[in-house]
């Protein structure tokens, strides 16, 4: 179940940013970048639900100690900054094979490898023991208004 959401993570992510791309525009039109708008808030609602199902998913199966040091962020939210470095990375990559990149896609690339490498630690550390992870409930609503 974690590796869909991640993939449907990833993907969300990619619809986000071309919609962000829509909303900067500064010759859209105003109905245009208020729909861009409002995919994005649909967009982030799900997002929120896909990291919920990654953290349920965690509290059911990893029982870290309770004197291991607490870490910052939630497996949910490590997952989707993982699946938003993999999308800029790979955006940065298409726009520089275009030769129109402002942004050299190397560093997105380390960037990415990075935070692999410390998700990969952080998993490691959970297992034995050395670290545990906060329980986290998303506070904020993507809810459209009544």
């Amino acid at each position: 179940m974690p590796l869909h959401a991640a993939s449907r993570l990833a993907s969300h992510h990619g619809e986000q940013w071309a919609a962000e791309t829509i909303s900067r525009d500064p010759a859209a039109d105003d109905h245009v970048v208020a729909a861009a708008k409002r995919s994005i808030d649909r967009l982030n609602a799900t997002r929120v639900a896909l990291i919920g199902e990654i953290d349920s998913w965690v509290e059911q199966v990893i029982r870290p100690p309770g004197g291991a040091p607490l870490h910052t962020e939630t497996i949910g939210s490590v997952v989707d900054r993982l699946a938003i470095a993999w999308v800029r990375w790979r955006r940065f990559s298409e726009t520089a094979q275009l030769g129109s990149s402002e942004v050299d896609p190397s560093v997105a690339l380390q960037q990415y490898t990075e935070l692999t490498e410390a998700f990969d630690t952080l998993v490691l550390d959970i297992h034995e023991g050395r670290r545990r992870i906060p329980h986290w409930r998303t506070l904020k609503s993507y809810r459209e208004p009544r």
